[in-house]
């Protein structure tokens, strides 16, 4: 009795795997990011009497292209170009703000200096340079490096299954022969 032949188990899985990391890649960027991605801007406000109105943060191009800012309860965050900007509320001194954000994309992570310029009612301004600290997250960046290169997963799930196809004729083959040397 001839015994059947059939490409490698791994082989379809491995195939099936790629296909869904091809169409799920952006998907996966969004799923790891927002528990891996995840950092916040602060800011202080501890000398001074009048309420500062305005907050701009003036980002590097990569982090600004990165971020997604949350809202913030009493105040309308907005990121234009590479300015983010919270408006609308009110800092009294001794009180301090925080905007959680979380990375779309990966960036190299480390501690940046960001020009701030806090403006109070009356129109004066208060500058500073505080350090944000970025987070590496190496998940993010592989999710991403795969996300940005999908192409090449349905370039290799086409030669995984090419070697599939291949598999099975020269399985098929075999079991001819034997069938016919029986």
């Amino acid at each position: 009795m001839a015994r059947r032949r059939r490409p490698s188990i791994l082989l379809i899985v491995i195939f099936i795997i790629l296909l869904l990391l091809y169409f799920f890649a952006g998907a996966l960027v969004t799923l790891v990011s927002s528990f891996s991605g995840n950092g916040y801007f602060h800011f202080s406000y501890t000398e001074g009497s009048e309420a500062i109105v305005s907050i701009r943060y003036s980002l590097p191009q990569e982090l600004a292209d990165a971020i997604d800012p949350k809202n913030v309860p009493g105040w309308t965050v907005t990121l234009a170009n590479n300015v983010l900007s919270l408006t609308g509320g009110s800092l009294s001194p001794g009180e301090s703000v925080t905007v959680d954000y979380t990375l779309t994309k990966y960036i190299a992570g480390g501690i940046r200096t960001i020009p701030t310029t806090a403006t109070t009612a009356t129109g004066n301004q208060l500058t500073q340079q505080l350090p944000l600290e970025v987070q590496d997250a190496f998940l993010l960046g592989l999710m991403y490096a795969l996300y940005q290169n999908s192409i090449w997963l349905l370039i290799l799930a086409l030669i995984v299954l090419a070697v599939i196809i291949v598999l099975f004729f020269i399985g098929k083959k075999k079991d001819d022969e034997e069938k016919k040397a029986e």
